[in-house]
C-alpha cells in the first residue's frame, strides 16, 4: 500500500507527478515502479497523454482526492483538442485513458498522424524553474511548454529552453524526474521574447488548456471562416484568394516558425487551401490560431469560438420533383424490365448508354421500385469448390519430395510448417485449411522441427563439417558461437551433446593441415 504521494501542482503533467514519487521512493527499477503505481510491469509511460488512470487512482486515491475527469483536464494535454474533436470521440478517448489496458489515445486524437511537429525534448522556462527551486526545492514539467507553437513562457515572456531529456526516451518504461534539470539557485540571465505574436500565441494555448470550451463542428467552422473572409475581402464570387491569404499568414508568422511547427507551405495545394475550402475534417488548434491571428486580428480566441459555436448549419437534402415523373414511370419501368431480360448483372446494364440513362432516371424519380427490381448480385465462385481429398494427396506428395531433397542438408533454416509451405509455392493458404488436409497435418506433426531438434541439427552440422574437412572438433564454446547458441537459449538435448568429451574419439583428433603449417 502506498503511504505517501507528492502534491500535484497547477498545470503539471501527470508523468511529472509520478516521476517525483518514484524519485522520493528511491525506486531505481522502471518495472518495479510501474508495478507499484499501476499493478503492471507492461505499461509504457506517455509524457502527454498518460493512460491507465483508473488503476493509478485505485492505488493513490486515498492520498490524492481527484476524479479521473479532473485529472485529465488538469494534468494532460487532451483539453486543448476539445473544441475541435467530436464530443463522442473526446469522451471515448477520456474513457480509454482511464480504463483500457492499452492506451491508443495518441492515435485516436490524431497526434501520430498529424503534420504538427511536437518537441523532441522536454522544455522549461528558466525563471519558472528557478521559482520552483526557491519555493519547493524541486522543479516539475509544465504541460503547456511541451506543445507545438509554445516557444515563450506566457507568465515571464522569456524564451523556453530544451533539456537533454527526450519526450520519448530510449528506455520506454522510464519516468524522467524533472528535478534533474541543472538550474542554479542564483538569478540567471534569460532571453526575453520581443515578438508579440509568439507571446499572444502562448497565451491563447494556455487559455485553450484551462477553459472548458464546447465542441464546434467542421461545418460551423466553414461557415464562420467563409463570413470572415468575405468581410476582409479575401473571398469573392470567384472563390478564396489563396495567394493573398498565404502571403498574409507567412508574413505574420514567418517561414521559420511555420517550418518548425510543421505548417510550412509545400506543394501546389497547401493546408491553407484545404482549410479555407469546405472543411470535411478536423484541424488542430494551431491551424485555427495561426489563421485567426494573422487574418482576423479583431477576433480574440474566445470571441471566435463563441461566434463559431452559434453558427446554425442546416443540411439540405436534395429531392427531385417533376410533374412528368408519375406519367413516365410505366414507360421507364417497361424499358428496365427489358434490359433485365437481356443482361444478367447491374454492371452489364450500366455499361450500355441506354442502360445508364434509364437507371439514372429511375434512381432519381422511382427509386423504391428500382430497389425492388434490381438484378441479382453477381457471385464469384471461382476457386471455392475444391476437392480437398485430391488436394491433400497432391500436397503431401510434394512435401515428401521436399523432405527427401533436403534430408542431408544440415545448414538449412529451421524446417517449420511455414518453411515447408513456402517451399510448396502455393498461392493461397494451406495452414488455414489443415482441418481439411489430414495427410498434410500428419506430415507436419511428424516432420516439422521443434526448437530442440533444430538446435541439435545446428550442432551436428558443425561436427559433420569438421569430419568432412578432416579437422578436429572445435571447442564447446566455439560450437556454441558458430551455432548461435547461448546459455539462456540452449535446450537440453543440444546441451547434453556439448557435454560429451570429444577427445575420446581418436579417429576425429587428427590435426588439420592448417594447424600443421603453424
Amino acid at each position: 500500500m502506498i503511504l505517501q504521494f507528492p502534491l500535484a501542482h497547477e498545470d503539471e503533467l501527470l508523468v511529472s507527478v509520478l516521476a517525483r514519487f518514484i524519485a522520493r521512493q528511491g525506486l531505481r527499477d522502471d518495472k518495479v515502479a510501474l508495478e507499484v503505481l499501476f499493478g503492471s510491469r507492461n505499461i509504457v509511460p506517455s509524457a502527454l497523454l498518460q493512460g491507465h488512470i483508473g488503476e493509478l487512482l485505485i492505488r493513490v486515491g486515498h492520498l490524492w482526492s481527484i476524479t479521473s475527469d479532473e485529472l485529465i483536464f488538469r494534468h494532460s494535454i487532451l483539453p486543448i483538442y476539445k473544441p475541435f474533436v467530436e464530443r463522442d470521440r473526446y469522451l471515448a478517448i477520456s474513457e480509454e485513458m482511464v480504463v483500457d489496458d492499452k492506451s491508443r489515445s495518441m492515435v485516436k486524437i490524431g497526434i501520430n498522424a498529424s503534420s504538427l511537429k511536437y518537441p523532441r525534448y522536454y522544455r522549461y522556462c528558466p525563471l519558472c524553474a528557478n521559482e520552483d527551486l526557491q519555493n519547493y526545492a524541486y522543479q516539475y514539467w509544465r504541460r503547456q511548454f511541451q506543445l507545438p507553437g509554445v516557444k515563450v513562457c506566457s507568465k515571464h515572456r522569456c524564451l523556453l529552453r530544451n533539456t537533454i531529456f527526450e519526450l520519448k526516451p530510449s528506455r520506454r518504461h522510464m519516468f524522467i524526474d524533472p528535478t534533474s534539470i541543472d538550474i542554479p539557485n542564483t538569478p540567471i540571465v534569460v532571453e526575453v521574447c520581443q515578438e508579440k505574436n509568439l507571446i499572444t500565441l502562448a497565451q491563447d494555448i494556455v487559455e485553450l488548456l484551462h477553459t472548458d470550451f464546447a465542441y464546434i463542428s467542421p461545418e460551423q467552422w466553414t461557415v464562420f471562416y467563409d463570413e470572415r473572409l468575405r468581410e476582409s475581402g479575401l473571398k469573392s464570387s470567384t472563390g478564396v484568394h489563396h495567394k493573398q491569404v498565404g502571403f498574409l499568414v507567412e508574413q505574420f508568422w514567418g517561414r521559420e516558425l511555420l517550418y518548425e511547427v510543421g505548417l510550412e507551405f509545400s506543394g501546389e495545394v497547401t493546408w491553407l487551401h484545404t482549410f479555407f475550402r469546405k472543411q470535411r475534417k478536423h484541424f488542430s488548434y494551431l491551424h485555427h490560431l495561426f489563421c485567426l491571428r494573422s487574418l482576423f486580428p479583431e477576433y480574440s480566441l474566445m470571441h471566435a469560438i463563441d461566434a463559431a459555436s452559434k453558427v446554425n448549419v442546416q443540411f439540405k437534402k436534395h429531392r427531385y420533383f417533376s410533374s412528368k415523373a408519375f406519367i413516365r414511370s410505366p414507360e421507364y419501368r417497361h424499358l428496365w424490365v427489358g434490359l433485365r431480360s437481356q443482361h444478367h448483372t447491374l454492371k452489364e446494364i450500366r455499361k450500355t448508354r441506354e442502360g445508364a440513362r434509364i437507371y439514372s432516371w429511375l434512381y432519381r424519380y422511382d427509386n423504391n421500385w428500382l430497389t425492388d427490381n434490381l438484378p441479382k448480385r453477381a457471385t464469384n465462385n471461382v476457386g471455392r469448390v475444391v476437392d480437398w481429398q485430391q488436394r491433400d494427396l497432391q500436397l503431401v506428395k510434394e512435401l515428401l519430395k521436399i523432405l527427401q531433397s533436403v534430408e542431408e542438408q544440415y545448414s538449412l533454416p529451421r524446417n517449420t510448417i511455414s518453411w515447408f509451405i513456402s517451399q510448396l509455392g502455393v498461392r493461397w493458404g494451406v495452414r488455414e485449411h489443415l482441418d481439411k488436409l489430414p495427410l498434410c497435418r500428419s506430415f507436419f506433426i511428424k516432420y516439422a522441427e521443434t526448437v530442440e531438434e533444430y538446435q541439435v541439427r545446428r550442432v551436428l552440422a558443425i561436427m559433420v563439417s569438421a569430419i568432412d574437412n578432416r579437422e578436429p572438433f572445435p571447442k564447446t564454446y566455439e560450437i556454441e558461437r558458430l551455432a548461435g547458441l547461448s546459455k539462456k537459449r540452449i535446450r537440453r538435448p543440444a546441451a547434453e551433446i556439448l557435454k560429451m568429451d570429444f577427445d575420446k574419439f581418436s579417429s576425429y583428433t587428427a590435426v588439420s593441415d592448417r594447424f600443421r603449417a603453424l
